[in-house]
């Protein structure tokens, strides 16, 4: 769902786009009223589709996010800047100039190299976020006004009014998340006010039935309306409000509400879907044949994995789970969001914006690691700071994802549930590593490559490394080259050796994603430290680290998973009996309430949607289940339990 950063937009592809947009009979005025609707729904879709934004509102929103985030990643910043920047440039060149211009000067006064002696001081990160918003606000505004007044001009025609009219409201969406928050009723008033110029611009009627004079009139009225509102509370007097979030508060409407706050959303360009077809999982308990029901802690540990209720805010109301991250504990090669990633498949997990207590202060996005086989890789972390799995499990609730001190329990059941984790079977291997007489000639030319000691590497292998009888680690930490130190020759560069298993099928790879294809890894070491490999032998490196990573069935065979899904939140319940027992109100209402979510996300999912209705009186069950115990009523939780589980088995086999 990641949408491109527009680096030359011109109005051509706009127009485009906008006419892709377009709908018969009212077309603005349908979504306008879809706006005004203000529908919220709770349950977060399976899969989400990017929201359908113009190509300024989309940057607009997007490098208001990054401008938030401590540290500022400029160059994200800069993308979109050149995207409003293009845009204005085919409308008033001269004022897109000196816009850029303006942002220019501001960002190099923000990342120039400091120098005591000469007296420069890079210009504070909190004052220049917020110079450079003020400046985007107001162009926005401009380009709204010029949109609007074009239209008032081109009145007599019909489609180019309205072509002018959809372009001021989808740059105008730029402010709206904003505007819907903090003044609802000005929200609603300027929609209707939106509504009205369209509507007053006429329309032909079908074979002269419907005709809609021009009304120049209501359409001048109603433009001067929108165009008070957004010049005075976002025009040349638009200053950031201090104290707040970086964001186009409507603070001079006399309807705004001074306490409100902005709804957590992630940028435009953002994708945490799961990827399909999803990574096949293998449970080590589950694949010699033991019903997960019966292994209460792990299946609580299943639960906790898929629940973003252990967590705190954003990623709870975002929806982010542990399986978010490692779907089915495998990397999520799609995992993106602008400002906090440099490319998908990684993140930086110690920003300002997902746990702001436990901020390291610089932008250092690492690639997610595979899970597979986790009991057999410690120490944990990408430079080994953690010696054990329920360390850094518990780190990564509370200083990545701001999430409260979890419940011994919880760690229990997710450290047991992720030790369980197998990596795939590899029938190229031999149990101490070696490759087997199945593998290629190329594979068995490049193990030999890979076990041949190098003096350009102080006499080490790639096996000195990645021991084929260790799982292919040595669980030792290496300065290879590929990070950058705080100073010459400091000691900060070391990273944790990973693992060969299963990585052909998670990437990008390096500690920060930098290389795309073990290809590249391969060239990378040949040229970094010169070994005089040939492109040949290259070729046969890269098919033995390629068969070590293979892995039978890695992808599950099939696009619909939702039997197993149904299944698995039937595991997640069989924890009830055990946690009653224990009296742990608090991690049954994280079940029930995750088992609610997960039914919502994926009933989409069906195959017959005529069962809809049953998945969700499963949710509404769990609904009651979860209020029900808030108001300490045990027998009524314990009656719902049942109910829920007399009504899956009655549909087991429609709810796939």
């Amino acid at each position: 769902m990641t949408n491109t950063i527009l680096s030359g937009v011109d109005r051509n592809s706009v127009n485009a786009f906008w006419r892709t947009r377009r709908t018969q009979g009212c077309r603005l005025a349908i979504a306008l009223l879809a706006c005004l609707a203000l529908v919220t729904n709770d349950a977060q879709a399976h899969i989400i589709p990017p929201e359908k934004l113009h190509p300024v509102a989309e940057a607009y929103r997007r490098a208001r996010f990054v401008l938030n985030l401590n540290p500022v990643v400029w160059e994200q910043v800069r993308s979109d800047i050149a995207a409003i920047t293009n845009y204005w440039k085919a409308l008033d060149a001269e004022a897109a100039k000196e816009f850029q211009a303006g942002v220019d000067q501001i960002i190099e006064r923000a990342t120039v190299e400091p120098d005591e002696e000469k007296g420069i001081e890079p210009l504070p990160r909190q004052e220049a976020s917020a110079h450079v918003f003020q400046l985007m606000t107001k162009t926005v505004t401009a380009l709204v006004r010029h949109h609007i007044e074009a239209a008032e001009q081109k009145l007599e025609d019909r489609e180019a009014a309205m072509e002018e009219l959809r372009q001021a409201q989808g740059v105008w969406a730029a402010f709206e998340v904003a505007v819907r928050a903090a003044d609802p009723e000005g929200y609603r008033s300027l929609g209707r006010s939106w509504l009205a110029m369209s509507s007053a611009i006429g329309t032909p009627g079908l074979l002269k039935v419907g005709t809609v004079a021009l009304d120049r009139e209501t359409f001048r009225q109603r433009a001067r309306k929108v165009l008070a509102y957004t010049e005075a509370n976002f025009g040349p007097d638009f200053v950031a409000v201090e104290g707040r979030k970086l964001a186009p508060w409507p603070v001079k409407s006399p309807t705004f509400d001074p306490v409100a706050r902005l709804p957590i959303k992630l940028p435009p360009g953002h994708n945490i879907n799961k990827q399909i077809p999803r990574p096949r999982q293998i449970l080590n308990m589950a694949a010699r044949g033991v019903d997960e029901s019966e292994t209460v802690l792990i299946a609580l540990g299943d639960m906790a994995f898929d629940s973003s209720f252990i967590l705190g805010e954003p990623a709870r109301a975002l929806g982010i789970t542990c399986n978010t991250c490692h779907n089915k504990g495998v990397t999520n090669p799609l995992f993106t969001i602008p400002g906090l990633s440099v490319r998908p498949g990684g993140v930086d997990v110690s920003s300002s914006y997902l746990a702001p207590h436990a901020n390291n202060g610089h932008f250092d996005p690492v690639d997610i690691p595979d899970l597979r086989g986790i009991r057999f890789t410690a120490p944990y972390g990408r430079n080994s700071r953690f010696a054990s799995l329920r360390e850094f499990v518990r780190n990564g609730i509370i200083n990545e994802f701001n999430g409260p001190e979890p419940d011994p329990m919880i760690l229990d059941g997710l450290i047991l549930y992720m030790n369980e984790f197998d990596f795939l079977s590899n029938q190229y291997l031999n149990k101490d590593g070696a490759l087997n007489k199945t593998a290629s000639e190329a594979a068995r030319r490049g193990e030999k490559i890979f076990n041949k000691p190098f003096a350009q590497m102080g006499g080490r292998s790639c096996a000195s490394c990645h021991v084929p009888s260790s799982h292919f680690l040595d669980r030792q930490r290496h300065d290879i080259g590929t990070v950058r130190g705080y100073e010459p020759y400091s000691q900060d560069r070391a990273l944790d050796t990973p693992t060969l298993l299963g990585i052909k099928y998670t990437a990008p790879y390096f500690h920060d994603g930098s290389q795309p294809t073990l290809r590249a890894v391969n060239e990378w070491f040949n040229n970094t430290y010169q070994l005089g490999l040939t492109s040949s032998e290259l070729d046969d490196l890269t098919a033995y680290i390629e068969t070590v990573g293979n892995g039978i069935d890695a992808y599950e065979d099939t696009s619909y998973y939702l039997d197993a899904e149904m299944e698995e939140f039937g595991f997640f319940l069989s924890t009830f009996e055990f946690l009653d027992e224990r009296n742990k109100p608090e991690l049954m209402n994280i079940t029930f309430r995750t088992i609610a979510l997960e039914i919502r996300s994926h009933k989409w999912e069906l195959q017959d949607y005529s069962a809809l209705p049953v998945m969700e009186r499963l949710a509404e069950i769990m609904d009651e289940a979860y209020k029900a115990n808030l108001a300490g009523d045990r027998e009524k939780v314990r009656e719902k339990v049942k109910e829920y589980r007399k009504l899956y088995a009655e549909n087991i086999d429609v709810l796939k």
